[in-house]
């Protein structure tokens, strides 16, 4: 094969390569897409405002390293109309410093961003936001039929927790 000849060979190899490469990009991307879209899809709308009144007992907090604690029975969160009542406790990591004294899940706040759904497994989901002096709180809540449940906080400033109980 003459230089000529293999340099040619050369170019159009990366080209092919090239062309190779971004169409599986593409389709990654695509696929990634769709994959956002069927998990939404999943979840069927159901109200967008608060339940009148709901409380949750919580027994086991979960940290965000996967360690499990198990809780007295005095904590819980309860939703009451459009405001939540958090008496958790906190285990994990603050990216900033405290502003008060005790756990920074212990309050009382506005519910804002209310959405709820039923999962494709059945279970009702509520996700809502709510702002106390110290952070700012993603909470996602997972009710199963059978009155167990799950809660997960995302603070904006701390490490994510998530607790397990039941409905009262």
């Amino acid at each position: 094969m003459e230089r000529k000849d293999f340099k040619r060979y050369s170019e159009s190899l990366k080209w092919v390569a090239a062309a190779v490469i971004g169409t599986a990009l593409m389709s990654a991307c695509a696929a990634g897409r769709y994959a956002d879209s069927a998990a939404t899809g999943n979840r069927q709308e159901l109200a967008q405002t608060p339940p009148d009144s709901l409380r949750i007992a919580v027994g086991l907090a979960v940290t965000r390293r996967g360690d499990t604690v198990p809780l007295s029975a005095d904590f819980c969160l309860e939703l009451r109309g459009d405001s939540v009542v958090a008496r958790l406790p906190y285990f994990g990591r603050a990216y900033a410093a405290s502003l008060g004294e005790g756990s920074p899940l212990c309050f009382s706040a506005p519910v804002a961003g209310f959405t709820s759904g039923r999962a494709a497994d059945g279970s009702t989901e509520m996700e809502f936001t709510a702002r106390t002096r110290e952070d700012l709180f993603r909470f996602r809540l997972r009710l199963y039929g059978d009155g167990r449940a799950t809660v997960d906080v995302f603070p904006q400033r701390r490490d994510r927790i998530g607790f397990e109980g039941e409905v009262e």
